[in-house]
């Protein structure tokens, strides 16, 4: 049930948001959205305003808002430049990810860094051979001994790809697993050796945000990034 003080504080966060916007943000668009510029000034200023602690809970230093004040966020934002919804949104779903799913670990770790913004990033999912078919990818993930797995495969159209550290990377666990979906894990991915980024992928549109080929070669990750809390 939405309480007053509920209501008061949605009132308050939408209306800084709002001088945010008017102040910083509209008189850029057209040429960071025309020149494909990654918008690192504006990203600070949603960093201090707390959006990407938005839905994460204020256990771990997160706003802890509701989906509904969220999507008010999301429409504002976006009614502005969709490209900043994006740089946001992506990492917050990596992080629900995390506060849902992982171990106590994890949480405690990286929640509270995703939450200020000090570690951004977002979804590793598709791949040059697959897009929605998610049971489709051929990234895979094998175990080396008791402390870590190596990883190996492509992913692309990786939203936050360049400017991004950290990725909740979708991989193969087990190729033999029926139905495929069984078969698959997801890792908090940090950027570090053997993981490259290819390239950055040139859109018609939704500019400002980055989208990138990311590459894995012999990548090894932690056995206790394994999201499955």
């Amino acid at each position: 049930m939405t309480t007053p003080a509920d209501t008061e504080q949605d009132t308050l966060i939408l209306d800084s948001l709002g001088r945010f916007l008017d102040r910083e943000v509209k008189p850029h668009v057209h040429a960071l959205e025309h020149d494909d510029i990654y918008p690192a000034d504006i990203v600070e200023g949603m960093k201090a305003l707390g959006l990407f602690g938005a839905t994460i809970g204020a256990d771990y230093g997160g706003l802890g808002l509701s989906a509904t004040t969220y999507a008010k966020i999301v429409e504002r934002v976006s009614s502005v430049w969709m490209s900043l919804a994006g740089i946001f949104n992506s990492h917050l779903i990596m992080a629900a990810a995390v506060e849902r799913f992982g171990t106590p670990q994890q949480k405690e770790n990286f929640l509270p860094r995703f939450a200020t913004g000090e570690l951004r990033g977002g979804l590793a999912l598709t791949e040059p051979d697959c897009g929605t078919d998610l049971q489709a990818i051929r990234t895979i993930a094998r175990r080396q001994g008791n402390q870590s797995y190596v990883i190996n495969g492509t992913k692309t159209w990786i939203s936050n790809g360049i400017y991004g550290q950290i990725f909740a990377l979708l991989v193969k666990t087990d190729l033999t697993a029926e139905p495929r979906h069984r078969g698959m894990s997801l890792f908090l991915a940090e950027k570090g050796p053997g993981f490259t980024v290819s390239k950055k992928l040139e859109k018609l549109g939704y500019k400002g945000l980055d989208s990138a080929e990311l590459i894995f070669s012999d990548y090894e990750v932690p056995a206790d990034r394994l999201i499955d809390g």
